[in-house]
């Protein structure tokens, strides 16, 4: 029993099981973690109150719109070269952690002396240095993690992530407890990515001590030259994922930046799930593309897109119904204002779930050039239906502009990516809508008659998930198939 669980959990068989071991390692590490995470984002917006929560909230998200500096696509390229590449993985990894430092040291400046230009709430330039600090842990967080990826040993990056939120929620329940303000929320999310940062060093002590050893000069251009094109597409990304909170806090207050954030919280941390997997196939398909195994590459994705939306149509469609009392049962009654913009924001999932493994598909196929159309028509999109959509309708303005925005940017990058190497899903997804309806239906009547919302959460899911086991939906026979078999 030991080696049949060391066989499906800590070793590479074959492309199904490792796929399905990083699936499993990265859902450890990130849903479980998150978990605790989300516990202190409900607490701290709790105790903060709307308009204090906003102010951490913009503040994230400005330092945010700074990082993209940090990585300019270089843990990417660390991932994808270390795999196709294994004998020189050591040589990667110290000439991009050279860059790295150099990027976070660049990064840091912004956040501290440029950031506050393009504030006007009060209080926000307090709060940088510590935004700065975790801008440089999360770099070489994220570095170890992009190393990890690599080698496929996504239960390493699971410890490191573990570890981050576990302190998140330590820190945070312990300083909030001595003073409940914005400033201490923003120490507890520095000293958490600190410990991450150094529980990823000790795991990658080797790598880590060969840093000068194998830096070779002659690969920062090669670096560089495959990283611009997602640096440029990172700062676009960011500059649209940002957008509704920078630009909510220039027309309107902290308290609707706090009420928008709250339910945007939500659904990011939903969008965990399709990261996930998108991550974990990413070695998967670099390396059968590397093989020039093109029909094997098109099956993992179509399998990949199916997954992801099996998740995301339950999501969309519970949440809608369900979103009053979601927002109730996490902040209470004073972010009721924020339930119109959370249902509009719950149906991006159907849009963003399969962007995850399409940017992977066209990033494995060194498409990446071709992704900044798609972003630059997203992001300008954005910023436009942002400033005609937040004057007269506020928060849920922003979060149709998102909406909209994303529709642009990841059906654009969807058309791309069947050029590169067709794949088909609509006909894939039958079952699954048809179970997600009547899932829907379920959760229409269970919310009617009364029934708590945790309840209707477990009696909903599971009833969807039985209706697809009935129905043989192929997703799930892959996975009970690759289970029998581990």
């Amino acid at each position: 029993m030991i080696n049949k669980i060391k066989n499906s959990l800590f070793r590479n068989r074959n492309t199904r099981q490792t796929v399905a071991k990083n699936v499993f390692w990265l859902t450890a590490g990130q849903i479980g973690s998150r978990l605790f995470r989300a516990l202190i984002i409900v607490y701290a917006a709790r105790v903060l109150g709307a308009a204090e929560y906003g102010v951490f909230a913009y503040v994230l998200g400005l330092a945010g719109f700074f990082t993209v500096f940090a990585d300019i696509g270089v843990n990417a390229t660390l991932t994808r070269e270390a795999s196709k590449k294994p004998e020189e993985a050591s040589q990667y990894f110290a000439t991009i952690f050279w860059i790295k430092i150099t990027l976070l040291l660049i990064t840091a400046g912004l956040v501290i002396f440029v950031a506050p230009l393009f504030s006007k709430i009060e209080g926000v330039r307090a709060l940088l240095p510590f935004m700065a600090l975790l801008t440089a842990f999360d770099g070489l967080r994220e570095l170890s993690a992009a190393f990890f990826r690599a080698r496929e040993r996504m239960e390493l990056e699971a410890i490191i992530t573990t570890v981050t939120n576990v302190a998140v929620t330590i820190f945070g329940f312990l300083i909030l407890r001595l003073a409940a303000n914005a400033e201490s929320l923003a120490i507890t999310y520095a000293l958490s990515a600190g410990a991450g940062t150094i529980v990823g060093a000790i795991i990658l002590r080797r790598q880590f001590a060969g840093v000068i050893k194998f830096f070779r000069k002659d690969l920062v251009r090669p670096i560089l030259e495959v990283a611009w094109p997602i640096a440029l597409l990172g700062i676009l990304a960011v500059f649209m994922l940002q957008t509704d909170i920078l630009m909510l806090g220039f027309f309107k207050t902290s308290q609707d930046v706090g009420l928008y954030s709250a339910g945007q919280k939500i659904v990011q941390i939903l969008y965990t799930l399709p990261a996930i997997f998108a991550v974990s196939i990413f070695p998967v398909l670099s390396r059968l593309i590397g093989k020039s195994e093109h029909d094997k590459t098109k099956s993992v994705m179509e399998q990949g897109m199916s997954a992801v939306l099996m998740i995301a149509i339950p999501i969309t469609i519970g949440g809608i119904i369900l979103a009053k009392n979601i927002i109730l049962l996490l902040y209470g009654a004073e972010y009721l204002p924020a339930v119109l913009a959370f249902q509009v924001l719950i149906l991006t999932p159907l849009i963003v779930f399969p962007g995850y493994p399409i940017g992977q598909y066209i990033f494995s196929y060194d498409g990446q050039r071709k992704m900044v159309i798609p972003v630059v028509f997203g992001s300008l999109g954005n910023i436009v239906f942002n400033a005609l959509l937040i004057p007269p309708y506020g928060i849920v303005g922003s979060a149709i502009a998102t909406l909209i925005a994303q529709s642009i940017y990841i059906g654009l990058q969807w058309r791309l990516a069947k050029k590169l190497n067709n794949f088909y899903v609509m006909r894939h997804l039958k079952k699954i809508a048809l179970a997600g309806l009547l899932m829907g239906f379920l959760v229409f009547m269970l919310n009617r008659i009364g029934i708590h919302v945790i309840a209707t959460i477990i009696l909903s899911g599971g009833a969807y998930f039985g209706m697809l086991y009935l129905l043989k939906e192929r997703v799930l026979v892959e996975i009970k198939n690759l289970i029998m078999k581990t």
